[in-house]
Parts: structure tokens; sequence; C-alpha cells
């Protein structure tokens, strides 16, 4: 059996060895990460600034930064800026742009990792009850995925017995929301849009009520585990206040959360709108209709993908690109290892001297960001609706009953 005694290490087993290390890596990886992610969305702000205004390779970077400080109000978010962006002050536009393009890169492949060891963990404790696994311990999994269950359901018996209600529930967390009677005041402030405060104010006065309550209810519910379970090995955390909060479908949501956040989906600030009256599915019509016929409106930035070069990986399209590129720019031949910014352009060629249409791979369709924009060449819209956009709106919508099969073809 696993068993530990007095949280010693050392007279620790296998799996809660494992288990803990793991997340001790998880935790390190999303700290760094938070840095990192704040890093990539303030220089993001300072580059849109200058892209915006169209500005040279030899552009000091200065301007744009206290452009972009001087916009921040919050004095908290405005210092924490500062403290990241000064260090770019005497930069070029050309340097700044490279920077940004790697810490992207650095800020994806630490995302990566994240999500890797998250992967592993739950391999490692699925695959403790698999027969052919040399660890296999049936009784363990059955043990953990009981216990869990039981935690969770002692957790959602005592917040409804407080009058919270469950918003949505796993099997390791919950979604709460505040009794009604919590908003009484701020309900009788606003009237419907009648009172002395607007719909953002009190939006605004709802999150900051609720953000009180749950950090109570948080040390209340510990407090009951503790005396439950005689332990302080157990704790349920208290992450954010999401508001307002759109559920598509199990596991599948998009909010704002009570933290700062950049979020550019548009369909995602449609929904959360304040004056939004819409529902989703006619949001998300009329945003891919609008994406369609109005192709001008997309920020080239959204398009500009970084990948990178290793002769010794077989990555069909960047290898593609790296020997057509040989040919053209002699100055811009990657080294082995670096990362590079990309788009996929609209081919020059869609036909041949018969008129027969081309078929064009993704290698050949590839180039470099700045080259692009330099030369004002056509993204190719048609590959990111086919490949990413379609998708991103079908995944808002794919749990509308209409799209569900009908019973007659249903295989069970």
């Amino acid at each position: 059996m696993v068993k530990t005694y007095e949280n010693k290490s050392d007279q620790k087993s296998l799996f809660p060895k494992i288990s803990e290390n793991l997340l001790i890596m998880q935790n390190r990886v999303k700290a760094q990460l938070k840095l990192l992610r704040k890093k990539k969305d303030y220089m993001r702000e300072v580059k849109s600034r200058m892209d915006s205004n169209s500005i040279s390779e030899s552009f000091l970077v200065m301007s744009a930064i206290e452009d972009v400080l001087f916009l921040t109000i919050d004095k908290k978010k405005h210092a924490e800026m500062a403290d990241i962006l000064n260090p770019f002050i005497s930069s070029l536009y050309n340097s700044f742009s490279k920077e940004y393009d790697s810490v992207c890169f650095d800020h994806n492949s630490l995302n990566s990792k994240q999500k890797v060891i998250k992967l592993f963990m739950n391999s490692f404790y699925g695959e403790m009850s698999n027969s052919d696994f040399p660890f296999k311990f049936i009784e363990l999994t059955k043990g953990i995925t009981s216990a869990g269950r039981e935690n969770i359901k002692l957790v959602a018996e005592f917040v409804k017995k407080k009058g919270f209600g469950i918003k949505y529930g796993d099997t390791n967390s919950l979604y709460l929301t505040c009794p009604d009677s919590c908003y009484k005041k701020c309900d009788l402030a606003y009237n419907d849009g009648k009172g002395t405060i607007s719909k953002l104010e009190y939006w605004t006065e709802m999150i900051k009520i609720t953000m009180v309550i749950m950090k109570k209810l948080y040390n209340e519910l510990n407090t009951f585990l503790r005396l439950k379970i005689r332990s302080d090995y157990l704790k349920m955390a208290y992450e954010e206040v999401l508001f307002p909060v759109v559920f598509t479908g199990k596991k599948k949501y998009f909010s704002t959360p009570h933290e700062d956040m950049i979020i550019g989906e548009r369909i995602i600030n449609e929904v959360r709108n304040v004056n939004n009256e819409r529902s989703l599915h006619k949001i998300v019509e009329d945003v891919f209709r609008d994406a369609i016929t109005n192709p001008k409106q997309w920020d080239f930035e959204q398009f500009i993908e970084t990948n990178i070069w290793k002769p010794d990986i077989d990555n069909k399209a960047v290898q593609q690109f790296i020997s057509q590129i040989r040919e053209k720019y002699n100055s811009k031949i990657s080294v082995s290892g670096e990362c590079f910014s990309y788009i996929v352009t609209h081919p020059e060629n869609t036909f041949n001297l018969h008129s027969k249409k081309l078929t064009s791979t993704k290698g050949e369709k590839i180039e470099f960001a700045d080259v692009t924009k330099e030369f004002g060449k056509e993204l190719d819209l048609y590959h990111y609706f086919k490949k990413t956009i379609v998708g991103l709106y079908a995944r808002f919508i794919m749990y509308e009953k209409k799209y569900e099969p009908a019973s007659s073809s249903r295989i069970m």
C-alpha cells in the first residue's frame, strides 16, 4: 500500500514521490509562464502601436513605450509594465521585434512544457490501472477516484447549505455562484438601468462583492475540510472570479477573470459586451459573415506564427521554405536552431498556362513576416479560414441542439 508517515518524504512510496515531483515541476513552470505571459502581452501592446503608425526599422521604441505607459491608468499595472518595458527604451524597432518574436516562441514552448507535465501526471495515474504497466496498482487508482469523488461531494454539500449555487463541476473543481441576496444593495442602486449607477458600475460592484465573499468562503471551507478529514493535506484553492462567463460545453468556457488579461477574440469580446443582447449563435453568425465579406478588418499581427528550423527535423513545410529562401535571400538564411516569424501568403500564380488550377503546399506559401509586410503580399485567408477560423467558430456552437444528429442516425 501507499502510505505516508508524518509527511516524511523518505517514507513515501513510488507513486506519491513521482506525483509530488511532477507537481513541483508544473508549479515552477506555471510561475515562469505567468511572468513570460505578461512580458509578451506588454511587448505586444508596444509593437502594435508602432506597427499601426507604419514606422521604419530604425525607429526608436522609446516613444511607443511612453505612449503605452501614458495610457495605462492603473498604478500597479503601470509600475509592472514600466519594469518590463524600460530595458527596451533605447532599442530600435527591428531589434525589439526580434526580441518580441523570441519571447512569443519561449512562451509557447514553456506553455507546451507545462501541458506535457500535466499530461504525464494524468497518464501515470491512468496507467496505474493498466494490467501491462510495470507499476500497476488498481486498488490505488480506484481509491484515488473514489476519494476525489467523496471529497468534492463534501464540498458541494457544504456550499449548497451556505446558499451558493453550482454552475458547473468536475472531478476536482467547482464553479460557484453567490446567493442573490449578496447583491441586494447594488441591485437597488442599479434598478434595471433606472437607478443611480450604470451597468458597468453595477457589474464592477458585483465582482468586488463576489471576490470578498469567495475569499471568506475559501477560509470557511478549508476549516470544514480540516475538521472533517482530520488532516491539513486536502485544501480547496480559490482561483479567481469569472464574470461575465459563457459555458459552451463540458469543460469549455470563456470569461473575463478578475485579473488583467488581454483577450483579442472578437466573439468573446462581443459576448462579454456590457450591452450585448444577442445569443452566442447569432454573434458567431454575424462575426463569421463579416470575416468573409470584410477581410481588411484583420490585423496583420494576428497571422504571424513562429517556427524553428533544424536540418535533422523532418518538418516538411519548414524544410521546403528554407530550401526556397536560399535562392532568394542569402542574408536571411536561418541558423540551425534559430526561430523565425512567418506568414502564409496567397500564391502569386494560381493557374498554369493551360488554365489548370495549381495546388500549392504550405511550404511554398510561407514567407517571412517582415518581407510579407514590406512588399504588401496578400495573406492566404482561405488557408486561415479553412485551417483555423472555421474550426474556431464551430467550437462556440457545436453544442447547439440543432447540430445534433437525428435520432434515427445515431449509433447508440
